[in-house]
């Protein structure tokens, strides 16, 4: 009796473990490597099966006959690289140190308790990384201020939805119109130029990290968990693209033309020449830029404070690589992005163990920068006139091929961002990080492949 019911508790503390990394945007190998490695040190060998809305365990002794089995829905979603990494730490704790149930519990209590950063931490630095976006895609400064006030506020409307529980998908559509309100609100108000500041209007919402750990499950063979995570960020990024229609639908209106009240469009040229980089002044604004961006998003990901610095430096130096190889030596843009996100990827393996933490907590903010906010957004202006076409007019053949061009090259390079994340982590995925550097894991890998 008193075998089962430890049994039994084991099993229960696994669940609760399971539940908290899938919630908190683990990829699949990910749990299962904690769990079974908690597993092992409680004495227990354990079996999962784990998809993107539920979890199945057994656990047993030796004979599986005698397994128990548990399964939970999971329905909560959502991104704490905190919470990933603190189960991390606590699953080498509970193999090599052999600590008890009551130890585990006691420790997950506090990492459930524990916030990263404040709310004000939140509202007031999180949309910087919208404005250093704008930045790197060429904007001007007036642009940066509207886009902080729009990232702002539609950043507090989707927080604020899921954290009171309300569906996610319709709090991502909600976040995208308040946010393109805003900024179409101002083009019209002040008679500016808003272009670059509707290109990155959404681009905090966009599910990176989903998208990348769906494409990480899919190498690695789990099949059902990236399907669903991939089903699932593109809902999102349907609803993202919903509530940017509903925007420009609004303000296409004739009477939308009467809230022009103010002429700021010489001041802004003025500001845009006034702020022109030259020189080596573009390499340094983009690898400055570049960094901010991957910390804004760092922010929103709730990522270990101590992984701050390696995000910058990953998320600036990753950034400036792949602008190097696109703007100056005239390479593919999908080739530069593969090239700048291995660069991140393969860096990520060696830092992991100098901030103690998994590496894709730091990779995934590192890369979110180089997401294609122009050609999506030309894709989803393309898709808009074709629906907003009131007189009936097909659009022309050279349209149509050069919409679907933009959407075709928007899809290949996510995967080209995703999978030169994805593949050091799957090279690698049979030696830890912990305790090592790089150089003694590729050292291993050449050996067992000779």
């Amino acid at each position: 009796m008193i075998e089962e019911r430890k049994a039994q508790t084991v099993l229960n503390l696994l669940t609760e473990i399971g539940e908290m990394m899938i919630t908190s945007g683990a990829h699949t190998a990910r749990i299962i490597r904690n769990l079974e490695r908690i597993a092992k040190g409680l004495g227990y060998h354990c079996e999962l099966v784990l998809t993107y809305t539920g979890i199945v365990i057994s656990v047993y002794k030796e004979n599986k006959l005698k397994a128990h089995t548990l399964a939970r829905t999971v329905k909560a979603k959502g991104l704490n690289f905190e919470t990933i990494s603190e189960i991390s730490i606590l699953s080498w704790d509970v193999l090599e140190n052999k600590i008890s149930i009551s130890e585990i519990k006691s420790i997950l209590k506090k990492i459930k308790k524990k916030t990263v950063y404040s709310n004000l931490q939140l509202y007031v630095l999180a949309p910087f990384a919208s404005v250093a976006l704008c930045m790197l895609f060429d904007g001007d400064w007036l642009q940066s201020l509207i886009v902080y006030i729009s990232t702002l506020c539609g950043y507090f409307a989707r927080r604020t939805l899921m954290l009171k529980h309300h569906n996610h998908i319709f709090a991502f559509f909600i976040g995208a119109t308040i946010s393109t309100l805003i900024i179409h609100f101002s083009g019209i108000f002040f008679n500016i130029q808003v272009k670059e500041a509707l290109v990155v209007s959404v681009l905090y919402l966009i599910p990176g990290a989903v998208m990348i750990n769906s494409f990480i499950d899919y190498l690695e063979g789990y099949f059902e968990s990236g399907t669903a995570r991939f089903i699932y960020s593109l809902m999102i990024v349907l609803m993202i693209a919903f509530g940017f229609f509903t925007s420009a639908m609004i303000f296409d209106l004739p009477i939308m033309n009467k809230l022009n009240l103010f002429d700021l469009s010489q001041l802004q040229t003025s500001v845009k020449e006034a702020f022109v980089p030259v020189g080596l002044g573009i390499e340094t604004s983009k690898l400055i830029f570049g960094g901010i961006t991957s910390l804004g998003f760092a922010l929103m990901f709730n990522t270990p404070k101590r992984a701050l610095w390696t995000v910058f430096l990953l998320g600036a130096v990753g950034y400036l690589i792949k602008f190097l190889l696109f703007q100056e030596l005239e390479m593919n843009l999908i080739l530069s992005i593969f090239i700048a996100s291995s660069f991140v990827g393969i860096s990520g393996m060696y830092f992991a163990h100098r901030t103690h933490t998994p590496p894709i907590i730091f990779m995934i903010p590192a890369v979110i920068n180089m997401i294609p906010g122009l050609i999506s957004y030309e894709f989803m202006m393309g898709m808009i006139d074709w629906i907003s076409n009131d007189k009936g007019q097909k659009p022309s053949v050279e349209e149509v091929i050069q919409t679907f061009s933009y959407g075709i090259s928007t899809v290949f390079i996510l995967f080209a961002l995703a999978f030169g994340v994805a593949f050091p982590i799957i090279v690698f995925k049979s030696y830890t990080v912990k305790g090592k550097d790089l150089n003694v894991l590729i050292l291993k890998l050449f050996k067992k492949n000779t």
